[in-house]
C-alpha cells in the first residue's frame, strides 16, 4: 500500500512522499503574478511511466462557482507543469485548485493544491515628499512647487523610496537619467508631470541655419557638427544611417532621407530625398544615447513624460532593472523607443503609452535589414521573469513589440511570464508582435493590430507554453509565421480565436499559417481562428502540428494556392483532411467581416515595396474583424477548456469576437 504525506505552505509548497516510483509525487508550486496574469508552475517527481497528469480550476476573489483553467502543459523532461490563468485586472485576487490525476495513483488518494495569488497593483500616491522640477528653477533651491529644482540629474540625487518628483512644463535637455536610482515594492520612486504640465525630455541640437551648410556633391550637403552624431530627424522624420560618405552619396539602398557622420572631420552628412537643399530643412541630431538609463534601477515609476531625440533608445533598462513602470508617457524620434536586456531585468511594465517614430516606413525591407541600427518600438532582448506590455499604442517603427529571445531552448527565465495584451499596433514595416523564441507562460492576447508586414511571428518558439488568443490584425504578408529563425521549434504554443486578412495581391505574400519547409516545428495547437489570405492558406505544414475549427478564405478572384503539407498541395480543404488528417472540422468559406472593404487593396505593388507606398493608416480604426450575421463562423467553433467555455450561443464563434446576440 502507497502512503502519502501532505504538506501545504504558505510559499504554495505541496510535497508528497510516495513509495512507487511509478506514481507521481507533486512539490513545490509557484503561483507568479503579473498585472495582467497568473503564471502556474507546478513541480513534481517520480511518475517514471510518464503517464501523470494535472488540471486545475480558478475562481476570482469573492466568486462562488470555479472555472475550469486551460490545459495544463506537462514538461517530462524537466518535471515542471505549466498553465496560466489571463487576461487579469491589476490587484485582483485569484484562488487556484490543481488537482494531480496519475492512473497508478489509487482512487481514494486524490492529490491536490491550493493556493491564491493577487496581480501586482500600480503605486502612484506619494508615500513620502513631493519634489517639483522646472526648467526655470535653480538647483540650488530647494525642491518645492514656489522653488523646483532646474534639472532631472540634480533632483535625481535627492529621492528616497517613497518620494515624488513633479515636473513643470518646459524642454529639459538632459539624457542618462536615474542609474541606479531605488525605491521599494511599496514606496516606488515617482517620476510624473505635474497636473496639467506637458514636460518634455529632448537632447537634440537643432539645425536651421543656412550660411552653415556646405555642398559636397549634387545630392549631399554637409555641416560641422562637433558631437558624435547617432540620431538625425529631417523636417521631424527619421533619417537613413549611411556608414560613408560614399554609401550616402550612392544611395544604393534608395532611401529618401540619409545621412551620415564623419568623426574625425567632425562633418555631418545628408542627402534630402528631396529637390530642395539641406538650408530648406530643419534637422534635430542627437546628443545623447538615453533620455532614462534605469540600470540597475528598482521600482521607479515614469508618468506622463515626453522623451524624444535619443541616439539609441528613449528608455533603457537592463542589468537588474526592477520593478519599474512606465505609465501614459509618450516616445518619439528615437532608433529604438524601449530597449530591455538581461534576465535580471524583471518585473517593468510599459503601460498604456503612445510610442511612434515618423518615417522609417519610407525605408524598404532591405534597408533595415542592411545596417544593423534599432528600429523597434520595444525591444525585449533577453529579459526576465514578469514583464509587462499592455494597453499601448505603438505605430511606425519596422517591428513593434519585440520580444525575442531563441536560440536559448534551456534559459527558462527569458521572456518568462511575459504579457503582451491590449495594445493597439499599426503601421509596422516588419513585425507588429515578435516573439521569436518564446517563454515559460508568455501571453499575447487581445491585440489590435493593422497595416503590418507580418502580424504575428513565432519563429521560432523553443520554450513554452506560449498563449496567443484574441487578436486581430490586417497585414500584407503573414498573418502567422513560425518559417525563420533557422532553429528547431518545439515549444508548446497554443493559438486560439485569432482573425485576420490580407490587404495584398500579387504574385507573392498574404499567406495565413506559414511553417518553414526544412526545420522542425511542432507542438503549435491552432483552432477557432479565421484568416482570408491571398496566397496560401497553410503553407508547409509539418507532422507533429495540430489545426482544426479554423476558417479559410481568398481574396475574392484571387486565384488562390490552398493547402500545403509535406511538399504536395491540396486545392480543397477536404482533401487537405483526408490526407494529413488535420482540420477535420476545419471550413473554407467567406467569414463575412464586418469590414472586408480593405482585402486585397494594394494589387498594384509588391511586396518589397517599402511600407510608405502603400496607403499609410492614419490611425488604428482601419478593418472591422467581427462577424456580420450570417457568417459561416458563429457557432462554428470548438470549446476549449479554460479559453471560451463563457460562449454566447450554440456553439462558440471562430475568429477573435465571440457575437453579442442581445446587440441589435
Amino acid at each position: 500500500m502507497v502512503r502519502f504525506i501532505l504538506v501545504l505552505s504558505a510559499l504554495f509548497t505541496c510535497t508528497v512522499v510516495a513509495h512507487a516510483d511509478n506514481v507521481i509525487t507533486p512539490g513545490k508550486v509557484e503561483l507568479y503574478a503579473t498585472y495582467a496574469a497568473v503564471g502556474i508552475e507546478a513541480a513534481y517527481a517520480d511518475d517514471d511511466n510518464g503517464n501523470a497528469t494535472a488540471s486545475f480550476t480558478w475562481r476570482k476573489a469573492g466568486e462562488q462557482a470555479w472555472r475550469n483553467g486551460v490545459d495544463m502543459t506537462v514538461d517530462r523532461k524537466r518535471k515542471l507543469i505549466w498553465a496560466s490563468i489571463w487576461p487579469l485586472e491589476p490587484g485582483e485576487v485569484v484562488e487556484v485548485a490543481i488537482e494531480y490525476q496519475d492512473p497508478d495513483l489509487e482512487k481514494k488518494k486524490p492529490l491536490g493544491f491550493r493556493g491564491t495569488a493577487t496581480t501586482r497593483s500600480f503605486r502612484f500616491a506619494p508615500a513620502g515628499r513631493t519634489l517639483y522640477v522646472s526648467p526655470k528653477g535653480n538647483d540650488a533651491n530647494a525642491g518645492t512647487k514656489e522653488q523646483p529644482f532646474q534639472t532631472f540629474a540634480h533632483a535625481a540625487k535627492q529621492l528616497k523610496p517613497g518620494d515624488t518628483l513633479l515636473a513643470m512644463t518646459g524642454i529639459y535637455k538632459e539624457g542618462n537619467l536615474f542609474q541606479g536610482l531605488k525605491g521599494t515594492a511599496e514606496k516606488p520612486i515617482v517620476i510624473a508631470a505635474a497636473p496639467g504640465e506637458t514636460p518634455v525630455l529632448d537632447s537634440s541640437i537643432y539645425l536651421k541655419a543656412p550660411s552653415q551648410w556646405m555642398q559636397n556633391s549634387p545630392h549631399v550637403f554637409s555641416v560641422a557638427v562637433e558631437s558624435e552624431v547617432t540620431y538625425v530627424a529631417q523636417d521631424g522624420k527619421r533619417s537613413f544611417p549611411y556608414r560613408t560618405f560614399e554609401e550616402l552619396n550612392d544611395d544604393k539602398l534608395n532611401v529618401k532621407r540619409a545621412w551620415c557622420y564623419d568623426a574625425k572631420k567632425k562633418r555631418l552628412y545628408v542627402r534630402t530625398g528631396t529637390s530642395e537643399p539641406a538650408e530648406k530643412h530643419e534637422y534635430h541630431l542627437s546628443q545623447h544615447p538615453y533620455a532614462v538609463h534605469l540600470t540597475k534601477a528598482q521600482h521607479v515609476v515614469l508618468r506622463g513624460l515626453t522623451m524624444r531625440h535619443y541616439g539609441a533608445a528613449a528608455v533603457r533598462l537592463s542589468e537588474g532593472a526592477t520593478g519599474c513602470v512606465l505609465y501614459e508617457n509618450t516616445i518619439h524620434n528615437s532608433p529604438g523607443a524601449i530597449f530591455m536586456k538581461s534576465e535580471t531585468t524583471r518585473d517593468n511594465a510599459i503601460w498604456k503609452s503612445h510610442i511612434y517614430e515618423v518615417g522609417a516606413a519610407d525605408f524598404g525591407w532591405n534597408a533595415h535589414y542592411a545596417i544593423e541600427y534599432a528600429n523597434q518600438a520595444i525591444y525585449c532582448d533577453k529579459a526576465g521573469r514578469g514583464n509587462s506590455f499592455c494597453h499601448n499604442r505603438i505605430h511606425g517603427y519596422f517591428d513593434l513589440i519585440s520580444v525575442e529571445s531563441w536560440k536559448n531552448p534551456d534559459k527558462l527565465q527569458y521572456n518568462r511570464d511575459c504579457d503582451i495584451m491590449h495594445n493597439t499596433l499599426y503601421n509596422a514595416s516588419d513585425d507588429a508582435i515578435e516573439a521569436d523564441g518564446g517563454g515559460v507562460n508568455l501571453r499575447i492576447h487581445g491585440n489590435h493590430i493593422r497595416n503590418c508586414h507580418t502580424a504575428l511571428s513565432l519563429a521560432p518558439i523553443e520554450r513554452g507554453p506560449v498563449y496567443v488568443t484574441r487578436n486581430h490584425a490586417t497585414f500584407l504578408a503573414l498573418f502567422i509565421k513560425f518559417n525563420v529563425g533557422g532553429v528547431t521549434s518545439l515549444g508548446w504554443t497554443y493559438i486560439y480565436h485569432n482573425a485576420g486578412y490580407c490587404l495584398l495581391t500579387g504574385a507573392d505574400g498574404g499567406t495565413g499559417i506559414s511553417y518553414p519547409p526544412n526545420i522542425p516545428v511542432a507542438n503549435k495547437v491552432l483552432k477557432n481562428n479565421v484568416v482570408m489570405v491571398n496566397e496560401w492558406c497553410v503553407r508547409a505544414l509539418q507532422k507533429g502540428n495540430t489545426l482544426d475549427y479554423n476558417c479559410y478564405y481568398h481574396i475574392p478572384e484571387r486565384a488562390p494556392r490552398r493547402f500545403q503539407a509535406d511538399k504536395k498541395t491540396y486545392n480543397t480543404i477536404a482533401d487537405f483532411a483526408k490526407a494529413t488528417g488535420q482540420e477535420t472540422h476545419g471550413l473554407y468559406a467567406d467569414p463575412l467581416f464586418v469590414a472586408q472593404e480593405g482585402a486585397g487593396k494594394y494589387a498594384s505593388l509588391p511586396l518589397s515595396a517599402s511600407l510608405s507606398q502603400y496607403v499609410l493608416l492614419k490611425d488604428e480604426k482601419s478593418g472591422d474583424l467581427r462577424l456580420r450575421a450570417g457568417s459561416p463562423c458563429i457557432d462554428r467553433g470548438v470549446v476549449v477548456r479554460g479559453i471560451n467555455e463563457d460562449f454566447k450561443g450554440k456553439a462558440p464563434d471562430i475568429g477573435a469576437f465571440e457575437r453579442d446576440l442581445s446587440a441589435k
